[in-house]
């Protein structure tokens, strides 16, 4: 798995890669000398004007790269996600980006580039070095990079029409267990780091029931009597199947996949009950970095909530997650957000 992609649509990267602007040295180059038995008596002052004449050259060349990497970026509109799926996520993001980057040549965006990161941690760590310029996360996500990286959301992605999800927690029904409480020494199954419905949402509730919360290695580790034990199943169906087949005792990911079969098979759900659920939160949210141009960043705004009138979009909009549009974010959905990310920061700590 590649822990970190870019891809430019003018060529100036790979999946990969990256520019670089050094210049090697021809091999054999070098301060030219006289093989002689004597040294010349001007020898000296001449191989330091050569080297000095050298360093010059060099001294120019690296100013005139550094002016062109400048240049280059400050005309590229870079787009990040976190991803454990390099290869996909580039599909996904490919299009939309091509969609938007001619309509963005009036404000001096010429290329596009796709930067993916294999945490949170690296991704604001790309938002802080001003190397992504907009991003497209989960809410949990969208809030810590805004309450830790300074990003701003300014949009929300509506997936299948559908605005706002939230996170469910459900055990066998021959379990006994009916409330939070009683997965007191017991395992609950999550997704993965990064998911704002199977990681975050599940864990904010059992902390806000009072209950501690521990991360065990494997099923066949066990919490003690006063703790929650949560692993890390890495899909949506592992997580169904764990649960069925009482490798643990609970399991959480969001309202959409409790109704998908491909996620919950009906089969399995029929043995399932649910025993709790969080708040509706954004299910996907447009952010970009602070300090990227307003011009920009009005310009980006404007192209991406007129996607959903232009025919020309829709393929590049169905294969960005299943978006059908871009609206505004709303105060209710930003007072969620800006709670939701002070929670996230405080439960990172505690479980990292």
């Amino acid at each position: 798995m590649l822990n970190l992609a870019t891809l430019s649509i003018a060529g100036v990267a790979s999946v990969g890669g990256r520019a670089n602007f050094y210049r090697d040295v021809p091999a054999g180059a070098g301060i030219p000398f006289k093989r002689s038995m004597r040294p010349s008596p001007n020898s000296s002052s001449v191989s330091l004007l050569c080297l000095g004449k050298r360093l010059l050259s060099a001294l120019l060349l690296c100013v005139a790269a550094s002016a062109q990497a400048s240049s280059e970026r400050a005309s590229t509109l870079v787009i990040g996600r976190i991803s454990d799926n390099p290869r996909a996520d580039v599909q996904r993001l490919r299009p939309l980006l091509e969609y938007v980057v001619p309509k963005l040549r009036h404000v001096g965006i010429e290329r596009g580039e796709i930067l993916l990161a294999r945490d949170p941690l690296q991704l604001r760590s790309y938002l802080r070095r001003g190397r992504v310029d907009w991003v497209t996360e989960t809410a949990a996500m969208a809030a810590m990079l805004g309450a830790d990286a300074g990003a701003t959301p300014v949009l929300r992605g509506m997936r299948e029409n559908e605005g706002a999800y939230r996170s469910v927690i459900f055990v066998r029904r021959d379990s006994g267990i009916e409330t939070l409480d009683q997965l007191l020494g017991k395992r609950i199954a999550l997704q993965m780091r990064s998911s704002t419905s199977s990681f975050y949402l599940p864990l904010l509730m059992l902390r806000d029931a009072g209950l501690p919360i521990v991360e065990l290695a494997s099923p066949e580790d066990k919490p003690n009597d006063a703790e929650v034990g949560f692993l890390l199943a890495r899909s949506e169906f592992n997580i169904a199947t764990w649960v069925e087949k009482g490798l643990t005792d609970a399991g959480a990911f969001s309202n959409r996949d409790w109704g998908n079969p491909t996620h919950m098979p009906e089969s399995f759900r029929n043995h399932m009950r649910l025993i709790a659920q969080s708040q509706d939160v954004p299910r996907a949210v447009e952010l970009m970095r602070a300090d990227v141009d307003p011009v920009i960043r009005a310009a980006l705004i404007t192209v991406l909530i007129g996607a959903s009138e232009d025919a020309a979009a829709n393929e590049a909009l169905q294969e960005y997650f299943g978006t059908t549009r871009f609206v505004s974010i709303e105060p209710a959905s930003a007072a969620v957000l800006e709670k939701l990310g002070d929670q996230v920061l405080a439960l990172r700590r505690e479980v990292e």
